[in-house]
């Protein structure tokens, strides 16, 4: 499984909005340049999040973004399939010689999406889940 540039900048992007203490707009400019992503490719990254209802955007000369739902609702499975769509799709085929594989590639499946979905921008912004450590 390989995690795009795409869902990391995504992941910033939330913790940005998710430090705000309010429900103000925040611009893309004042993201990309706090989060290190180059603003073009922000901008991109924010419509699929807005698609998704990860974000809500605000028009005007004082718009910007901000999180559409608390970020302890937001997970990282969520992100990432806002942007790449699913993880495991489709999983490897199983024929005669592979039947025995598939079984254990839907249950490593079953296993990385369970983590996925306990993660949420709350937790990466949690300085205690930088000791948590998830087992697959």
């Amino acid at each position: 499984m390989n995690i795009s540039i795409r869902c990391e900048y995504a992941c910033r992007a939330l913790l940005e909005l998710a430090l705000q203490d309010t429900h103000a707009p925040v611009t893309v400019e004042t993201i990309a340049t706090k989060r290190g992503i180059p603003e073009k490719f922000l901008v991109q990254i924010l419509i699929q999040l807005k698609r998704s209802g990860l974000v809500n955007s605000v028009r005007g000369a004082h718009g910007g973004y901000h999180l559409s739902r608390a970020p302890q609702s937001i997970t990282l499975l969520s992100i990432i399939e806002s942007l790449d769509g699913p993880i495991f799709d489709p999983l490897p085929s199983a024929n005669r010689v592979e039947s025995e594989m598939a079984a254990i590639w839907r249950q490593v499946a079953q296993e990385v999406t369970g983590v996925l979905q306990k993660v949420t921008v709350l937790d990466m912004l949690s300085s205690d889940s930088k000791s948590t450590m998830y087992y697959i």
